[in-house]
């Protein structure tokens, strides 16, 4: 994988922030090798973006330049198609904080230190989570341990009609 790539998911676990990251870092080099242009004007960076800008190393900066800056994107757009993702519907909407450390434990998990999760709010879901990863779903949520208490019930009910 791309030590680009690399540097900037040792601290982001979600599609979506990846995505994110991205643009700034676009519109931080656009700005500052062609000036002002409306790639760059239309980011707004908060403060949690800037500390994250000013986290990355030196060396992580150096490896960009005018000549390679859309190159760069480009290719860490096209390695993007190939991050494993974990697709996983919660029953709320986790803050920063809370994705990271559920990211940290899918990552030790599956083996996967790029592994991205893809986060969507399921309020039926009531309580858990639901997860896909390479075709294959579990849901955990309390709708479906109900779901599976219910048939047990329905099937019970047919049998005792049976006697």
């Amino acid at each position: 994988m791309n030590e680009i790539l690399s540097t900037i998911l040792k601290d982001t676990s979600s599609l979506a922030n990846l995505k994110h990251r991205l643009r700034i870092l676009q519109s931080y080099f656009l700005k500052a090798f062609f000036g002002e242009t409306k790639e760059s004007a239309d980011i707004a960076l908060s403060t949690q973006d800037s500390t994250w800008l000013k986290s990355l190393p030196e060396s992580f900066y150096q490896k960009f330049n005018k000549d390679n800056v859309y190159e760069i994107f480009a290719g860490l757009e096209k390695e993007m198609e190939n991050l494993k993702i974990l697709n996983l519907d919660l029953s709320f909407e986790p803050d920063e904080v809370t994705a990271n450390q559920i990211g940290s434990v899918a990552r030790r998990t599956f083996n996967l230190p790029a592994l991205l999760l893809d986060i969507k709010v399921d309020p039926n879901l009531i309580d858990g989570t639901a997860l896909v990863l390479i075709g294959v779903r579990l849901d955990y949520s309390l709708k479906a341990k109900l779901e599976e208490k219910r048939q047990e019930l329905d099937k019970k009910e047919k049998e005792v009609e049976e006697l």
